[in-house]
C-alpha cells in the first residue's frame, strides 16, 4: 500500500508543478509558446489524473482481496 501511496503524492506534487506554472504563465505576456506550453500542460495534466485514478482503483481491489 506505501507504494501506491508514495506514487500518489509524487503524482499530487507534480500537479501542483504544473498548477503553479499555469499560473505563472498567465501573468506573463501571452504568445504562440505560451498557448503550447499550455496545451501540454493540460496534457500532462489529464496522463498524471488518468494515472492517479488508476492508482485508486489498483489500491480498492487490492484491498478487497
Amino acid at each position: 500500500m506505501s507504494g501506491y501511496s508514495d506514487r500518489m503524492l509524487d503524482l499530487l506534487q507534480q500537479l501542483s508543478v504544473l498548477n503553479q506554472l499555469e499560473d505563472q504563465s498567465e501573468t506573463d505576456a501571452n504568445g504562440g509558446a505560451a498557448v503550447l506550453d499550455t496545451k501540454g500542460r493540460r496534457l500532462t495534466r489529464q496522463k498524471i489524473r488518468a494515472e492517479m485514478k488508476q492508482l485508486a482503483s489498483d489500491a480498492r481491489q487490492k484491498t478487497q482481496k
